[in-house]
């Protein structure tokens, strides 16, 4: 122990004045206090600096000429709650000044988030010099055409691949349901068979003679030739044994179930064949955080909007599994999508008449997805904040009878025109994103204002009486207030949270 504490007293002591004011005003207001950060990987590119316990010089640099041209969008930095007694403050001087060192250029966009996490389970030298020190920075490139083309064949291949699903269902029910069941016939429906897998004790569960491989609450995509997915109710899945205990805990709150099963068995031989899950082609959605949120939503007469600038593809993918859910319930009135201005430059966009709006009557899955493709196309968006306001308010305006509003927002891309917050006359439930700490403040702006909500895949937040009565509201670690101008912003670290 006293090793790491002679590290940290002979640390160079970074005065207050020494330390440009920017940084003391991040080290002071921004502090949150967590058990163990994690890392946000999914929806953006992710650099992280590694720095020693008690130390302000990094370990490794290795990345750092990727930010040369790309929107930073939030730079953490990552300390431990050792010694507890020390607000470490001089320490962490120190690495952002080597961290201003390293990158000159790091505080130059204003749109940039910066918070300081001090991790909390650090209780002695051993274990807090086990947990991440340094800097994490989150970014994106620039848009290219090969990365737009990129997104445009993941769209298209989803829109394939549920279509296709579809159709068998289809086929599969109106086959099931007019061929007579004939002695020749093996049709083993719900049919277990014990000792057909390595272990004797394990069933393997045949639906129509062929083995069930795989249960998702998603649908499976880009099958083998030899396999097939179909969807099933949740409870007949419960009620037929099917799931494990695990997946019953996992799956009760879920209304339907995909199946994959493999090719059907040849019942003349002794030993049933079995694909193997690991030798087939299929490709699962890396994240499903706003495909649960989606779930949770009651679903009437809606207005679904969407983002769909550069890097909302793997969000566009969740929210088109759920549009297939949704079409047998006709409960989608209008479907719109948004690009940020099409592609027009920075310097052309004016508030309230960027652009990029497109809006149609929902008529099915692939309907919208062609009306995204469009946006796609047209424009990505360019700089990181976007026309989301617009976007609501042209959507309402062809949608004005409309009882529940959906926005599936982008929680790194600020809000260009929150200042047209108020003309927005409906709530606006909004599905957030991307990040696991806290929220854009300006998606806290409009739900807020708006009466809305803010969804989160563990989390809805639907009272923000806090902030109204002048109070703090804290999000996902996060505290919020309203500044005078009524407008969401997070507050200072040592805030009381109502």
């Amino acid at each position: 122990m006293l090793k790491y504490l002679s590290v940290i007293l002979l640390l160079p002591l970074f005065s207050m004045a020494q330390t440009p004011n920017w940084i003391n005003k991040i080290l002071s207001d921004n502090l949150i206090r967590l058990p163990v950060y994690s890392v946000d990987t999914i929806s953006t590119h992710m650099l992280y600096l590694p720095m020693a316990f008690g130390q302000s010089n990094f370990l490794d640099t290795n990345g750092v000429s990727h930010l040369q041209n790309a929107d930073i969008l939030s730079v953490d930095l990552v300390f431990t709650d050792y010694p507890a007694s020390n607000n470490l403050f001089a320490l962490n001087a120190a690495r952002f000044i080597s961290l201003l060192q390293l990158i000159p250029f790091i505080h130059h966009q204003s749109f940039t988030q910066w918070r300081v996490i001090r991790q909390m389970d650090g209780k002695d030298a051993n274990s807090a010099a086990l947990l991440k020190h340094g800097f994490v920075i989150h970014y994106r490139n620039s848009v290219t055409l090969e990365n737009r083309n990129k997104e445009l064949i993941q769209i298209k291949q989803t829109v394939t691949s549920l279509t296709e699903i579809k159709k068998t269902n289809a086929i599969a029910k109106a086959t099931a349901s007019s061929e007579p069941i004939t002695k020749k016939q093996k049709v083993r429906y719900w049919d277990e068979i014990y000792g057909s897998t390595s272990s004797p004790a394990t069933p393997t569960f045949y639906i129509n003679n062929r083995p069930l491989l795989q249960v998702a609450d998603t649908p499976f995509i880009h099958l083998t030739e030899f396999d097939s997915s179909f969807s099933i109710p949740t409870n007949i899945a419960i009620q037929k044994r099917i799931l494990t205990r695990r997946q019953v805990q996992q799956y009760q709150k879920t209304q339907q179930l995909y199946c994959l099963v493999g090719p059907p068995r040849k019942w003349e031989e002794d030993t049933p064949k079995r694909s193997n899950p690991s030798t087939n082609a299929i490709i699962a959605l890396p994240d499903t955080g706003l495909l649960h949120s989606l779930k949770s939503l009651p679903c009437k007469n809606a207005l679904v909007i969407a983002d769909v600038t550069a890097s909302m593809s793997l969000y566009t993918i969740q929210l088109l599994h759920w549009l297939q859910q949704m079409d047998s319930l006709h409960c989608i009135s209008t479907f719109a999508c948004f690009n940020d201005g099409n592609d027009i430059v920075t310097e052309k966009k004016v508030v309230g008449k960027t652009g990029g709006v497109y809006t149609a009557k929902y008529v099915n899955m692939a309907a919208a997805a062609g009306l995204m493709e469009l946006a796609m196309q047209k424009g990505s968006g360019g700089d990181t904040p976007e026309n989301v306001c617009e976007a609501i308010i042209k959507a309402l305006e062809a949608c004005n009878n409309c009882e529940e509003v959906f926005l599936i927002a982008d929680n790194y891309a600020p809000v260009r025109d929150i200042v047209l917050v108020n003309q927005i006359k409906k709530p606006i439930q909004i599905l957030v994103c991307g990040g696991q700490i806290g929220v854009h403040p300006d998606y806290v702006t409009i739900a807020a204002t708006t009466g809305g909500s803010l969804y989160f895949p563990n989390l809805v937040v639907k009272d923000f009486s806090a902030l109204k009565n002048g109070g703090v509201l804290k999000i996902r670690s996060l505290p919020y207030k309203l500044n005078q101008k009524g407008m969401a912003e997070v507050a200072p670290g040592n805030s009381p949270i109502n």
